[in-house]
C-alpha cells in the first residue's frame, strides 16, 4: 500500500478529459490557423488578380463607351448623306429650312439616349454647311441670342480653318469646347459639304468618373496626336494598369489608374477577414473545449459502472448515451450484465432444481412397483372370478400406468405404440361414463404408424380433450384421433365435440375457466425442445362446437436412420 503512495506521489496521470481537451484545442486551433493562412495567401493572390482585372475593365469599357459614342457620329454622317431633304440642302437645292434642321438632329440623333453620357449630352449642337456657305444646325439646349451670334462666329472661324486645312475631319478646342469637323461625302465621293459638332467636355468627364473613382488615376482624348482633353497624372510611368483606343476620325483614347488602388482595394477586405480568422480560432478552441468535456463526461460514467459492477454490484446497468458508440457500449454492457445475471440465477435454480429432482426421483422409485404388482393381482382375480368387463378395465389402466410410469428412458416410440396407450385411455374413460364418451382413432395408412415420435405426445392431448371438453358437455361427446403423412411431414390431429371456446387468446380462455392445461403446455415445451422451430402448432374450436388441435412434425422412421438434431 505504501508502494502504490510512494509511485503515485511520484507520477502525476493525466485525465483522460484533460489529454482529449488539451489535444483538440491544439488541433482544432493549429489546422484552422495554417487553413486560415493559406486561405488568406490564395485569397489575397487571386483578389489582386481580379482587382487588376476589374480596373482593366472599368478602363477598357470607359475607353469603350468614348468609343462608341465618336462612332455614333460618323454613323450620323452616313445617315445626312442619305437623307433626301438633307442631300437637296447640300446640292442647294429647293428645301424647307424649318424640316431640314429637324431632319438633321434626326439623323445625328441628337435626343436620343444613344447621345447621353449619364446626365449630359455628349453631342451639344450640330451645324451643316454646304458648298455655297448656307449653314443647317440643330442644339440640344436652346441658346439666348448673344450666346448663339458668339457661337455662329467661332463655327465661321473653325470653318475658315477647316478650308484652309483641307483635310477630311479635324479637332479643335475652342473656350474649352470641342469641335470636331468632318467633310460630308456624296455617293460618288464628291464633297458636297461640311459637316460641324460640338462636344461636351463635361459629357466626357461623366464617362470618365468611374476612372476617377481610384486613387492615382489619369485620362486624356487626342486628336490628330494633339491633346484635346486631359485629367489626373500623366499617362506615362511604371506601376501602372494601362488601358487605350483608337475611335472614328482619328481619336484616341487612353487612361491609367495606379497599382496602388490594388492593395487600397484589398487592405479593408484583408482586416475583415484577420479578424475572422481570429475570432474563429477563440470559438474553435471554445468548442474543442465544450466537445471534450462533453466526449470525456460518458467515459466517466462507463468507468464508474464498470467499477460498480467489478465490486459484484450485478444490478447496476449503464444509462443510455446520445453518441451512437457510448450507445452501443452501453447496450453491449447491459446485455453482458444480464447474461452474467441469468446465468447466476439459472445455475442457482438449476442445482436447486436438480436436488428436488433427485429427492423425488428417490421416493417415486418406491411404490410405482408395488402399484403395478397390485394391478396385476387384482386383474387376475377378476378374470379368474368370470368379471371380464372389470377384467379388462384393470388391464387398461395397468397398460396405461406401465406406459406412462415403466418407460421414461425412451423418448421416441412408434405410432402404434402410442396409440395403445391413447386406446387404454379412451376404453377406461368410456367404461367410466357408460358409453357417454365415444372416440375414434383413424389412419389410413398402416406405414404411418411406423413413424417415431415423442413418448406421451398424443395421449395427453387426447386426456385434455376429454377432461376439458367433453366432461363439462351435457350429453355424450366424441374424440376423435387422426393421423396422416403427407410430403415427409406427419399430420397428428385430436378433435372433439365438447364445450369449446370463443375465438379469443388461449391462455385469457384459461384464466377464465380456471384450468392449467398442464397437459398441453408440456406438449408445446416437448416439441420445441425436439423440433426447435421445424414444427407446426395449432389450437382451434368455438364455443359449443368443440376444439381441434393440430400437430405437424417430420416424419422419422428407424430405417431412415435420421439424427434428431438434423430434424431441427
Amino acid at each position: 500500500m505504501i508502494q502504490r503512495q510512494k509511485m503515485g506521489k511520484e507520477k502525476k496521470r493525466k485525465t483522460l478529459s484533460q489529454e482529449f481537451t488539451l489535444l483538440t484545442v491544439v488541433t482544432s486551433v493549429g489546422t484552422l490557423f495554417l487553413l486560415g493562412v493559406v486561405l488568406i495567401s490564395v485569397f489575397s493572390f487571386l483578389f489582386l488578380q481580379n482587382a487588376k482585372e476589374d480596373m482593366q475593365y472599368v478602363l477598357d469599357s470607359t475607353n469603350e463607351q468614348i468609343q462608341s459614342h465618336i462612332q455614333f457620329i460618323s454613323d450620323g454622317a452616313v445617315s445626312i448623306r442619305h437623307n433626301p431633304l438633307l442631300e437637296a440642302f447640300l446640292k442647294n437645292e429647293s428645301y424647307d429650312q424649318e424640316n431640314a434642321e429637324k431632319q438633321l438632329g434626326y439623323m445625328m440623333e441628337l435626343f436620343s439616349a444613344g447621345n447621353l453620357a449619364e446626365q449630359t449630352p455628349f453631342v451639344e449642337s450640330v451645324h451643316l454647311f454646304n458648298k455655297v456657305g448656307k449653314e443647317l444646325d440643330r442644339r440640344y439646349y436652346p441658346l439666348t441670342v448673344l450666346a448663339a451670334k458668339e457661337e455662329k462666329e467661332i463655327c465661321q472661324h473653325i470653318l475658315t480653318e477647316f478650308y484652309e486645312e483641307n483635310c477630311r475631319y479635324q479637332s479643335y478646342i475652342r473656350n474649352g469646347k470641342w469641335y470636331l469637323c468632318f467633310t460630308i461625302y456624296d455617293e460618288s465621293m464628291n464633297n458636297v459639304g461640311i459637316c460641324m459638332v460640338q462636344i461636351e467636355r463635361e459629357a466626357i468627364k461623366e464617362i470618365f468618373s468611374a476612372v476617377e473613382g481610384y486613387q492615382d488615376w489619369g485620362w486624356e482624348i487626342k486628336g490628330n496626336d494633339e491633346i484635346l482633353f486631359s485629367d489626373g497624372r500623366k499617362i506615362e510611368g511604371d506601376n501602372l494598369v494601362y488601358s487605350s483606343a483608337d475611335g472614328e476620325f482619328d481619336i484616341q483614347i487612353s487612361s491609367v489608374v495606379g497599382k496602388e488602388n490594388l492593395y487600397v482595394v484589398l487592405r479593408p477586405t484583408l482586416f475583415a477577414f484577420l479578424f475572422i480568422l481570429l475570432l474563429a480560432l477563440v470559438l474553435a478552441a471554445a468548442l474543442a473545449f465544450v466537445s471534450g468535456y462533453r466526449l470525456s463526461k460518458p467515459l466517466k460514467k462507463v468507468r464508474e459502472s464498470m467499477h460498480e459492477f467489478g465490486e459484484e454490484q450485478f444490478d447496476i446497468r449503464m444509462d443510455d448515451f446520445q453518441i451512437q458508440e457510448f450507445h452501443d457500449i452501453s447496450v453491449v454492457f447491459n446485455e453482458m450484465a444480464d447474461k452474467i445475471q441469468h446465468l447466476i440465477l439459472e445455475v442457482y435454480e438449476k442445482e436447486l432444481t436438480a436436488t428436488r429432482l433427485q429427492v423425488k426421483y428417490l421416493q417415486a422409485q418406491i411404490t410405482p412397483h408395488f402399484q403395478f404388482n397390485i394391478l396385476s393381482m387384482l386383474s387376475l382375480k377378476a378374470k379368474l372370478a368370470g368379471n371380464e368387463e372389470l377384467y379388462q378395465c384393470l388391464r387398461a389402466f395397468s397398460e396405461l400406468v406401465r406406459g406412462k410410469i415403466f418407460r421414461k428412458k425412451e423418448i421416441m416410440i412408434p405410432v402404434a405404440e402410442e396409440l395403445e396407450l391413447v386406446e387404454f385411455y379412451l376404453y377406461l374413460q368410456n367404461s367410466r361414463f357408460q358409453d357417454k364418451i365415444t372416440y375414434e382413432i383413424i389412419c389410413p395408412e398402416e406405414k404411418v404408424k411406423e413413424n417415431l415420435i415423442p413418448r406421451l405426445l398424443i395421449e395427453p392431448l387426447v386426456e385434455n380433450a376429454v377432461s376439458h371438453g367433453l366432461e363439462p358437455k351435457q350429453g355424450s361427446g366424441k374424440v376423435q384421433v387422426i393421423l396422416y403423412e403427407q410430403n415427409k411431414r406427419l399430420h397428428i390431429i385430436v378433435e372433439d365435440d365438447g364445450v369449446g371456446f370463443e375465438e379469443e387468446d388461449v391462455e385469457t380462455v384459461r384464466e377464465k375457466e380456471g384450468h392449467t392445461h398442464t397437459g398441453l403446455e408440456n406438449t408445446k415445451r416437448l416439441l420445441y425442445i425436439l423440433y426447435g422451430e421445424n414444427h407446426t402448432w395449432k389450437v382451434t374450436g368455438k364455443k359449443g362446437e368443440g376444439t381441434t388441435v393440430e400437430i405437424v412434425i417430420p416424419s422419422e422412421r428407424r430405417a431412415d436412420d435420421v439424427e434428431r438434431d438434423g430434424s431441427r
